[in-house]
């Protein structure tokens, strides 16, 4: 499956859409105003029913974004990895890995066997990102929520880094 997101830079100070490969929306994510920290709740529009939030979490040392399922469950705490040479994230308690080139939004998501769950790439056109997310065939529907989750909060932390806080 494949989802875009087209954006203007830094707009994740503001709600959109994800859409398929025909431009139909799939996805809403809408940011949650007034909230310590930056929150987004990713709503499925077939369903109109949220499915995902992404909540970070300001009082830590290294920058960590929490993801909740439907249930408002947390899933899964994706914090950076230390190290010397590239951006590495881990996504705790669903043992996925986050590597490639963060920075740029060419990264791939590995599950804990190391095989991949998904592939986000990005394409700047002039002013406007177009983030593509590939999700893999075998990866359950229940889980795309999550996948989406994570891209979003990776995206956060990157712009919490790019910010310099």
């Amino acid at each position: 499956m494949k989802l875009y997101m087209k954006n203007q830079l830094l707009s994740l100070k503001r709600d959109f859409n994800l859409t398929n490969q025909d431009g139909d929306p799939v996805y809403k994510v809408k940011n949650k105003w007034l909230s310590i920290g930056q929150q987004f709740r990713i709503i499925d529009l077939a369903q109109d029913k949220e499915v995902a939030q992404v909540k970070e979490q300001i009082i830590d040392l290294m920058p960590t974004v929490d993801v909740y399922d439907q249930n408002n469950d947390k899933v899964a705490e994706i914090r950076k990895k230390v190290s010397l040479f590239r951006d590495n994230y881990k996504v705790t308690s669903l043992d996925w890995d986050v590597k490639g080139n963060i920075l740029d939004f060419d990264f791939r998501i590995t599950d804990e066997n190391g095989d991949r769950i998904a592939r986000i790439d990005r394409k700047v056109i002039s002013i406007r990102d177009t983030f593509v997310i590939d999700i893999e065939d075998q990866v359950p529907a229940d889980v795309v929520p999550i996948i989406l989750g994570v891209v979003m909060a990776i995206d956060l932390v990157v712009e919490r880094k790019n910010e310099g806080k």
